[in-house]
């Protein structure tokens, strides 16, 4: 089963460098305010800033490295989809929620038992922690809920997550939130994909190993 996973996932990577192959890639960089550096053998250097850290992709030959703390799979395929479709949109500052994505209604649902509830459960009733662990993913401290923050998955992918700290008479809640430009980066399967892979890493920065072990084969 490993062996096969393998194989299916080096195929799919591999469509996905094929379907950026044939771009201008430095007006893909222009758009999705990426670096863009040719190299001395007139090879290409995509440098993609991705919570707080950044993914090299070398072209033609499409060799990558990330850095092991967010590494995955599907960050690796997530990285060559934003080059395809950067479309130069720029962030608007306004957050909507999946379901008011493209397509995105009726698939919501599901991210509240798998990311949304998690979330809440893991960090509203421990005063400081989602803090302590967004800053494991740059996180930028955001004016809403109790505790906020906004992550740079890309240049132009803003991911905010909202937490409602509980109490003795409500549970806490979280929200995770799109800026509308996302869509023009992403689709909607993708940003599933993308807070699915940013609330394990916030799980496994906080130590909440059951909450990590539930999300990072979803990702992996």
């Amino acid at each position: 089963m490993v062996a096969d996973t393998s194989e299916r996932d080096r195929a799919t990577l591999q469509r996905a460098l094929e379907e950026i192959r044939g771009l201008d890639l430095r007006d893909q960089a222009r758009k999705g305010l990426f670096d863009c550096e040719t190299l001395e053998d007139e090879g290409l250097k995509l440098t993609i800033p991705s919570f707080g850290r950044r993914i090299e992709i070398v072209m033609p030959d499409g060799s990558m490295e990330v850095p092991e703390e967010i590494d995955s799979f599907s960050l690796r395929v997530l990285a060559l989809r934003y080059i395809k479709l950067s479309s130069g949109m720029e962030v608007t500052g306004e957050w909507i929620a999946y379901r008011d994505l493209p397509g995105g209604r009726f698939y919501a649902t599901t991210l509240v038992p798998t990311v949304e509830q998690p979330l809440a459960r893991v960090f509203g009733y421990r005063e400081g922690a989602l803090t302590e662990a967004a800053a494991a993913l740059a996180g930028e401290r955001a004016a809403y809920g109790d505790e906020s923050f906004v992550f740079r998955a890309f240049p132009r992918v803003p991911l905010l997550l909202v937490l409602y700290r509980g109490d003795e008479e409500f549970p806490p809640s979280s929200r995770v939130l799109f800026d509308r430009c996302c869509s023009d980066y992403l689709n909607t399967d993708d940003l599933k994909i993308l807070v699915t892979q940013l609330a394990a890493h916030l799980f496994k920065a906080a130590g909440a190993e059951e909450e990590t072990r539930n999300l990072l084969w979803m990702v992996e």
